[in-house]
């Protein structure tokens, strides 16, 4: 039987974990070098860890991109502010006059950081050069527009600088999960040098035992008839890989969950002493060496 596989993050960590403990219970026993608990205990916190440091860096990342988002706001709000208070002085409509302060072609005000950022330190040098246009009281000052301007610069720095930091968590958090997939594969290629492939061991890792068959598919078309006040006769179709049947029923209003009645070898059998006056429900499941399939869909009898 195929062992299962789920390569995703949350299933190697599944995975290590069971291997662990099996490992705990047998590996000194069988004499296992490379799939100990603690090598992979160890692997699988690293693995963990790592995934936590890429998630807690990506957080941080989006709170540096809403502050900066907020400094963007504000700098467009002081930006506008700073513009129509110069409108008395250089015109309520856009004419050359207006570039000496970041305005090209209309009096829109900048959206981007980068364009923002070109605004700001135009502010600044135009009221650096013309003190007695600022106006103190409203923050329309050559200092505001160099803060502002700083405030933006610092803000996207910390984006940028954060981006490459999600970037290396990420191949870090990668590179300790295939360490994790790999110490997998050598802890189940030791198992198969040490059990036989019919062990039930193997289970103890949370594994399939591979000489046993593949899982029996859930048997159907499940047909049942009364032949009498307290017995029914039952028939499917044969499920592939099935070595035999388990046949069970739930009474309504007494069982909780459905009851094993019956294993036969064949497609056919016949349920006695059933209560009187009971609608009783009936599954079949498939079982061989490798497991036992899902209950089939129901039917449903009532008796007399």
């Amino acid at each position: 039987m195929k062992q299962p596989t789920d390569n995703s993050m949350n299933g190697v960590v599944t995975t290590s974990e069971k291997l662990a403990e099996g490992s705990a219970l047998y590996a000194l026993l069988l004499g296992m070098a490379h799939g100990t608990a603690a090598f992979l205990l160890a692997d699988r916190q690293a693995a963990v860890t790592g995934r936590k440091n890429h998630e807690d860096a990506k957080d941080l990342m989006r709170s540096l991109r809403l502050d900066l988002d907020a400094t963007r706001f504000a700098s467009r709000g002081l930006s506008m502010l700073m513009r129509d208070n110069l409108k008395p002085i250089l015109g309520t409509e856009f004419n050359s006059r207006w570039g000496v302060v970041g305005y090209d072609g209309s009096l829109e005000t900048a959206f981007s950081v980068d364009d923002l950022i070109l605004q700001m330190e135009a502010f600044g040098a135009y009221f650096g050069a013309n003190p007695a246009h600022e106006i103190a009281s409203k923050d329309v000052t050559a200092a505001k527009a160099h803060e502002m301007r700083a405030a933006l610069i610092a803000g996207r720095q910390a984006v940028n600088d954060q981006e490459a930091k999600v970037g290396q968590s990420m191949e870090l958090r990668d590179a300790k999960f295939e360490l994790l997939r790999k110490r997998i594969r050598l802890t189940i290629d030791e198992l198969h040098e040490f059990l036989p492939p019919l062990d039930p061991r193997w289970k103890s890792f949370g594994l399939n035992m591979p000489g046993a068959d593949e899982t029996p598919d859930v048997p159907t078309n499940i047909f049942a008839i009364l032949i009498g006040p307290n017995a029914a006769a039952l028939k499917w179709n044969a499920a592939p890989r099935a070595s035999y049947y388990r046949v069970w029923k739930r009474v309504l209003g007494v069982d909780a969950e459905p009851v094993a009645v019956g294993s036969p070898a064949d497609v056919d059998f016949t349920m006695e002493n059933l209560p009187a006056n009971a609608t009783i429900e009936i599954y079949v499941s498939a079982v061989n060496n490798g497991g036992e399939s899902q209950l089939s869909e129901k039917v449903t009898i009532t008796t007399h």
